[in-house]
């Protein structure tokens, strides 16, 4: 017998479903001319319904084009509470189609009943059993974690004190904001083609070349320092060709990390790689601190080009990737439209897009550019504070991080997620009305937390909905939302605090924030069972089981928990 396996989630088992319809409403449906489908999976050999189309669901992407919007698409399956019937109309509906799953299904329409003991059940099995560090298992995904961490935790180290280089060398607040500008706009630039680049071409090569150029940089920097060389200009240069060089790598990282652990295992190597982040962005600074007080800039940016040999030796050791965009897309240009066809024509990544630009340019603002500024004007503090508030940001990123670890497995990431986005939103705009220091401390860990949690389940939903073709490219579009919009967000607070103070500038963002994410859940409610519809390996319980829904668990053929 097929092992089975069970998830039960009581929030969406409390929620009404407009996915299901019962038999009648069904029949009378399918008499004004809805097209009825039969998605029995290939083991029931019954005879399809009479009046009804056979595809079994892993058929459904490639027979998309046969339906029309404007006819209504009924499902039947032969599952307990019609799990698969569920999951397929949550797929449609995320692609703009009408779609209902009969309750009762095959059944319930007067079909062939499924077997005696067809859907025997074993005991429950609880979503955390399994670890969720389970990708570790794999050496190639282990090297690749490894030497990922390692560059990551040497790029902090260099950003962490790059600012206060500019500072050595002469330049002011407003020179400060200027090279962030610099290397924050080629997101904006370079992010659909860094996409289409990663799907069109070798992703290990690009990595090799992208992080190479990196090492160099960082071997120029130091050496500039050491000779007495370097200047303000030459640091707003450098800011835009590293600015442009992450931004072209991000796309093909995430690809090949696709590469190195089996697809049901994804969701949670996004997670550990975003663990390994936020462990990076929490220990850099640290390190950065003391290679200054030690060596000066000399040390933060050798120790950086030295951390770059952690990612060349890790990507030399994977196995080169086949170019993946189709010939009809043999041009940069096609590529990228299509990449943008694909995100926006999928209404439950196409909302996720939206928060995410919200985020950019209202969430990470306040951060990445105000601190200073609420230290000062509204806590009436100094330099030990900001270092508080920074820390306690970090803190919470640390731990919506290792939270992070067991939400990826969850089937429905849609109230999570939303629960992260409003945390954020609303913790911003406390730290724009707070005048206590304890307050605004507890504001900046509960702010981490949440933006950790509605960040890295947005990367995972993206990486988990994605087809192997066009996953760099959605990545890129995600990252353009996300980190492309800063330098727009920049000047946008930069407006508002001209006008209302540090202290009305980020309330006034996170309140947008928040009034923004509301009317986008409004407008799309798909968001609320963001994650659920993908094929074939798609959400079990979707919006509403109102009790247990099974489905058949494909073994790992030739994964056996090693790498070949």
């Amino acid at each position: 017998m097929a092992r089975l396996t069970r998830r039960f989630h009581v929030p969406s088992a409390l929620r009404p479903s407009s996915a299901r319809l019962d038999a009648d409403a069904a029949t009378r449906l399918v008499s004004r001319g809805a097209l009825l489908l039969d998605v029995r999976r290939h083991e029931d050999e019954s005879e399809p319904l009479d009046g009804a189309v056979r595809v079994t669901p892993d058929l459904i992407p490639t027979r998309l084009g046969e339906f029309r919007h404007e006819v209504p698409i009924v499902l039947a399956c032969a599952c307990m509470r019609e799990a698969t019937s569920v999951r397929v109309a949550h797929w449609l509906r995320d692609r703009g189609f009408e779609a209902y799953a009969v309750r009762g299904g095959v059944e319930a329409l007067g079909g062939t009943a499924p077997a005696a003991g067809a859907l025997v059940a074993e005991p429950a099995e609880e979503e955390g059993k399994a670890s969720a560090l389970s990708p570790l298992r794999h050496p190639r995904f282990r090297r690749y974690s490894a030497g990922v961490l390692f560059s990551l935790t040497g790029n902090w180290v260099e950003a962490a004190a790059f600012g206060y280089v500019v500072l050595l060398l002469g330049g002011s607040a407003s020179t400060l904001g200027l090279i962030g500008f610099l290397n924050t706009v080629p997101n904006l630039i370079w992010g659909l083609p860094a996409g289409a680049l990663a799907d069109r071409y070798d992703r290990r090569k690009l990595l090799l070349g992208f992080q190479g150029a990196n090492m160099a940089i960082a071997v120029l920097l130091a050496a500039l320092w050491a000779t007495d060389s370097l200047t303000v200009p030459l640091m707003g240069a450098i800011a835009v060709v590293g600015g442009s060089l992450g931004t072209l790598s991000f796309p093909a990282f995430q690809g090949m990390l696709a590469s190195v652990v089996p697809r049901r295992e994804l969701e949670s190597a996004v997670a550990v790689n975003s663990l390994s982040l936020q462990f990076a962005r929490f220990a850099g600074p640290a390190v950065a601190g003391f290679l200054l007080a030690q060596g000066g800039p000399t040390w933060v940016f050798a120790v950086n080009a030295v951390s770059f040999l952690g990612v060349l030796v890790a990507v030399a050791m994977l196995p080169g990737s086949m170019a993946t965009a189709g010939e009809a897309a043999g041009k940069l240009g096609g590529a990228m439209m299509d990449g943008l066809r694909y995100v926006f024509g999928q209404r439950s990544m196409a909302s996720l897009i939206i928060l995410t630009l919200l985020g950019g340019l209202f969430g990470t603002p306040p951060v990445a550019f105000m601190l200073p500024g609420i230290v000062s004007f509204q806590l009436d503090a100094g330099p030990g504070t900001l270092g508080a508030l920074t820390a306690a940001i970090g803190a919470g990123s640390l731990l919506g991080a290792l939270l992070l670890l067991r939400l990826s497995r969850r089937s429905n990431k849609g109230e999570p997620a939303l629960a992260g986005f409003f945390g954020t939103a609303l913790a911003v705009a406390g730290v724009g009305v707070s005048g206590s220091i304890p307050l605004s401390l507890f504001l900046g860990v509960v702010g981490g937390f949440a933006g950790t949690v509605f960040v890295g389940l947005a990367t995972v939903v993206v990486q988990a909905m994605s087809s192997d073709e066009m996953r760099a490219r959605a990545m890129a579009i995600w990252a353009a939302a996300f980190v492309g919009v800063l330098p727009f967000g920049a000047l946008i607070t930069a407006g508002l605090a001209a006008l209302l103070g540090t202290g009305g500038a980020v309330l006034v963002d996170g309140l947008v924030m928040a009034v923004g994410g509301v009317i986008v859940l409004a407008l799309r409610p798909e968001l609320a069972w963001l994650g659920c519809a993908a094929l074939p390996e798609a959400c079990i319980a979707a919006t509403n089981p109102a009790a247990v829904a099974m489905e058949h668990e494909p073994e790992l053929v030739g994964a056996g928990g090693r790498d070949r």
